[in-house]
């Protein structure tokens, strides 16, 4: 039985590449990428000569049944155009698959544009929440800023130059002084991290080129949300996660992240009303 090696990659400059994901390319027969065109970039800079195979959103299901039929016999290795396979990438399925299948996966960290963004935002951020890519659809994308205007959390999102323009004039509709950070083309030669409102924002961003990642800041006119709920409330949400066969101390622990309030507190109010 072979080992799916699930590769991070750089999401701009090569020399990013981590030592044991360049040895893994090195030495794997097969590496399966989301676009072939671009992992031939990085192993041919690697010196590797693997055989690639091109699996993507729009791949047949057979083609994730032959690659895993593959690892029964071979080792192989995952990689996405750039950064972390399966974080906004097809990547997770094959994944699935292979566990599902008992094949051993194992991950080699590395470059992932939201926790880099993340990293130079200046928030804090103990706790976040990745939103992906907006919806192209305004109308779709402006539910999700209004998720993310009420995220109680730092929140990251994903956008293309293309529609950068109509997305920051929706983000200014529904959250105009919100603080954001917006990286672009993290890592590569005309790297830019812009800090400011998104008002400001609209303003600077009229003609943009390259991948970007938007970092916004919570609400800070909210209060803490530990301080806002009752016991009723808690219950509330509680009952919303309650699956069958689920423990109160499980329960607690769902519910208590879900809110953003101790363990200990939801327990209490858990336990109270039994």
């Amino acid at each position: 039985m072979g080992t799916l090696y699930v590769v991070a990659t750089p999401i701009g400059n090569l020399g990013d590449i981590s030592i044991r994901a360049a040895e893994v390319l090195r030495s794997v027969p097969v590496v399966v990428a989301e676009d072939t065109r671009v992992a031939r970039k990085l192993t041919d800079h690697l010196n590797a000569s693997p055989r690639l195979i091109s699996y993507h959103r729009h791949s047949p299901k057979s083609v994730l049944e032959r690659i895993v039929a593959l690892l029964a016999d071979s080792d192989a290795a995952l990689v996405s155009d750039a950064g972390t396979p399966g974080v906004n990438d097809p990547g997770a399925e094959l994944v699935s698959r292979a566990v599902a299948a008992g094949i051993s996966v194992s991950p080699l960290p590395g470059p992932s544009s939201i926790t880099a963004a993340l990293s130079v935002s200046g928030f804090p951020f103990d706790r976040f929440t990745s939103f992906g890519y907006l919806p192209a659809s305004s109308a779709k994308r402006r539910v999700r800023l209004r998720e993310i205007a009420d995220c109680q959390t730092v929140a990251v999102c994903l956008e293309a130059p293309h529609r950068l323009v109509d997305s920051l004039s929706d983000m200014a509709e529904v959250m105009p002084e919100r603080r954001i950070v917006v990286c672009r083309e993290l890592t590569k030669m005309h790297e830019e991290i812009w800090r400011g409102t998104v008002t400001e924002a609209k303003a600077h961003f009229v003609s943009p080129r390259g991948e970007f990642v938007i970092v916004v800041a919570p609400d800070e006119t909210t209060k803490p949300e530990s301080d806002t709920y009752t016991d009723e409330e808690i219950l509330m949400v509680a009952d919303s996660l309650r699956r069958d066969g689920m423990s109160t101390r499980i329960l607690a622990l769902v519910t208590a992240e879900r809110l953003g309030v101790s363990r200990r507190e939801v327990y209490q109010a858990i336990i109270g009303r039994e």
